[in-house]
């Protein structure tokens, strides 16, 4: 079985489901999903003649553009990474402050 009848299979098989799987029409779903997928071929093919075309001109715009130099970098701040052991365990530690509540909130509170 070749790639069209197969998609002709499978597009028929979703047109037929789609139309609530009517009984005795098979013959008609299948010459519907052959219109649909003739007609789909027929509009990708001038797309595909285009692109390979303009393919060439897009390909020397991208070559003309100039390389961008990557940003200096700048020298290496104490950061998250730079922290050392007794540091971090002296941050896990500390207790988490708790928040609290807005006095708005607060107000819509509904208890029972």
């Amino acid at each position: 079985m070749d790639h069209v009848e197969t998609s002709i299979r499978e597009r028929a098989y979703a047109l037929w489901e789609r139309d609530g799987r009517a009984t005795g029409r098979d013959a008609h779903y299948w010459h519907l999903a052959e219109k649909e997928l003739a007609e789909q071929a027929l509009v990708e093919q001038p797309l595909v003649k285009q692109a390979s075309i303009e393919a060439p001109a897009a390909a020397e715009e991208i070559r003309a553009k100039p390389v961008r130099k990557p940003a200096a970098r700048k020298p290496a701040t104490k950061s998250a990474a730079a922290k050392t052991v007794a540091e971090v365990a002296e941050a896990a530690a500390k207790p988490v402050p708790r928040r609290r509540r807005a006095a708005a909130a607060a107000e819509n509170v509904t208890t029972h």
